[in-house]
């Protein structure tokens, strides 16, 4: 080979080496933003500070008068993520799950009301009226 082949091979293989390596450094970003961005489109988890918690057990009212007895939330469906693969009509749901495990996607604008039983004294039981305790200790 002539000095001068090797020299455009080189010339033409840096370049293309540059361009492969541009494009997978800028996949491997949008990769990673990607990711950061939807989290792996995982349901939103859904967590009311003090009312509804992960192991909240409640009872949910919807619009057409069906009722959903004893669940608790999971989270939301969100399709604005490319991975989920559902169509755009199933965005916006709430996922309900039951004592059995079996799961419900429900329409948030169907929900009507939602109703938490208080949580169990760890005493034992709860007051028959709730200012029974606070009229005792005035007698």
């Amino acid at each position: 080979m002539t000095p001068k082949a090797i020299e455009t091979f080189s010339t033409f293989g840096v370049g293309i080496l540059c361009a492969v390596l541009g494009i997978i450094a800028l996949a491997v970003f949008f990769t990673a933003l990607n990711r950061l961005a939807t989290g792996g489109a995982k349901p939103e988890t859904m967590a009311v500070r003090g009312v509804l918690k992960k192991d909240t057990w409640a009872t949910v009212h919807m619009s057409d008068a069906e009722t959903f007895e004893r669940v608790r939330f999971i989270g939301f469906t969100n399709t604005q993520s490319i991975k989920t693969h559902l169509p755009y009509d199933l965005n916006g749901m709430v996922i309900l799950e039951d004592a059995e495990g079996r799961r419900f996607l429900v329409r948030a604008k169907a929900i009507r009301m939602i109703v938490i039983a208080p949580a169990a004294k760890p005493g034992g039981g709860q007051d028959a009226e709730p200012g029974a305790a606070a009229d005792r200790g005035r007698m």
